[in-house]
């Protein structure tokens, strides 16, 4: 049985924008590709700027793997989480790059996204929120130091996922030095000196 049509054009939208970028892509493609009459586009979402911006504030699966890698406190070693939640973060910031900068480009686009995250309480900074809350459960758990400020860890752990995808987009995944895991496990560390019982 084939997924439902809005599960289909979601699909099809992501992978043409990942293939293509926002500025080429029409609603009769993405239907094409959803194997799905163009009119589901606008039942669905409302048209392209509704598919658009779906697609930026929740549907990415690369989101989905990031919010999955933050296991209970204890439930793994909390520098196994960290790298994984930077490895994770990583793939979604990459994968949202050519989105965001497509909506960024087109300026009736990018001001639709920010009204749908406002009404949605939707947008970048609930992954901040959420690794935070993550940490601050495992301070409380008192798997992190008293002293251990989650939403400054957050803060670090996204910047740092954030600025290794817009490298590895930009200038290639070789100019950074060492394998994604070796700086992950690092980068864990270093969050993680002092701030461990």
């Amino acid at each position: 049985m084939a997924p439902p049509a809005r599960q289909r054009i979601l699909a099809a939208a992501d992978r043409l924008l990942r293939e293509r970028g926002v500025s080429r892509l029409t609603t009769r493609e993405i239907a094409q590709a959803a194997d799905a009459a163009e009119g589901s586009l606008t039942k669905n979402f409302g048209g392209k700027l509704g598919l658009l911006t779906t697609l930026l504030s929740q549907e990415l699966p690369e989101l989905h793997a990031w919010r999955a890698a933050a296991t209970p406190p204890g439930e793994r070693p909390l520098r196994t989480v960290l790298v994984e939640l930077i490895e994770q973060g990583i793939d979604f910031y990459a994968a949202s790059l050519p989105l965001v900068a497509g909506a960024i480009a087109d300026h009736d686009l990018f001001t639709r996204y920010q009204e749908v995250n406002a009404g949605n309480g939707t947008g970048p900074h609930l992954a901040i929120d959420g690794i935070a809350d993550y940490l601050a459960s495992c301070r409380q758990a008192g798997l992190l130091a008293p002293t251990a400020d989650p939403y400054a860890l957050a803060l670090a752990l996204c910047g740092a996922a954030q600025a290794q995808a817009y490298t590895e987009y930009i200038a290639g995944a070789e100019v950074l030095r060492g394998s994604r895991r070796e700086r992950a496990e690092a980068l864990a560390g270093t969050l993680l000196a002092g701030l461990t019982p």
